[in-house]
């Protein structure tokens, strides 16, 4: 079974002849494509061996072999056939920016469903870099903690700094949800701002950045 994260992926993808799951770790996401019919073949990929032994028992535990093919490979890299739909997710933004900048070439036009755990400015940064611009932004919580699902399609459509450092799509209606989120992440980022303020030798720009992001949150919450 799914996950809130994995289930809202799994609404996002393209119906696709053939899909990927870049970072594929136990399997789970593709596994349910496959068992849906939402994708008809899916490359079960991850830069980890181990990781793949993993995905691999999932996929015979749920008799699946004959539609999955399991790559040991570095980031797009594992996109040895043209793909409908890419999904990258479970690592850090800066990693994620990494595999698409590097790799975006080999999506040819392939849709793509995003999420980090960290930095979330440089995946909207790096969507916009590779020439594709975000048509769905997502916020879920799983296991206690919140994460945005991105759906990001080719075509490029400049974006503000403001609208990648904070999402336009994400804060366009206030939810329950968004609220909650946008409080907590006032929480921790007031956290690091008092730690950076009572510091030896403050770091200004940091401050600044932070004091900047705090304001744009709390004037969203007034709103």
């Amino acid at each position: 079974m799914l996950d809130e994260r994995l289930s809202l992926a799994a609404a996002l993808y393209e119906p696709c002849e053939v899909g990927a799951d870049i970072g594929t770790d136990h399997g789970l996401l593709p596994c349910h494509l496959l068992k849906e019919k939402i994708c008809q073949r899916m490359i079960f990929a991850d830069v980890s061996a181990k990781a793949l032994r993993h995905a691999e028992e999932q996929v015979q535990h749920q008799r699946l072999g004959n539609r999955a093919r399991l790559i040991c490979a570095d980031g797009l890299d594992a996109l040895v056939e043209p793909c409908g739909c890419v999904s990258v997710m479970g690592m850090g933004g800066e990693t994620i920016a990494s595999i698409l900048n590097r790799g975006k070439d080999k999506l040819q036009g392939a849709v793509l469903v995003l999420s980090a755990h960290t930095d979330l400015h440089l995946v909207r940064q790096a969507v916009q870099d590779i020439g594709y611009h975000i048509v769905r932004e997502e916020l879920c919580r799983a296991a206690g903690r919140f994460y945005v699902v991105w759906r990001a399609e080719a075509g490029a459509a400049p974006l503000t700094d403001d609208e990648i450092r904070f999402g336009t799509l994400l804060m366009q209606r206030m939810t329950p949800m968004l609220r909650e989120y946008i409080t907590w992440r006032t929480a921790v980022l007031g956290e690091r701002l008092r730690g950076l303020q009572s510091a030896r030798k403050p770091d200004e720009a940091t401050i600044a950045a932070i004091q900047y992001d705090i304001a744009y949150y709390q004037a969203k919450l007034e709103e």
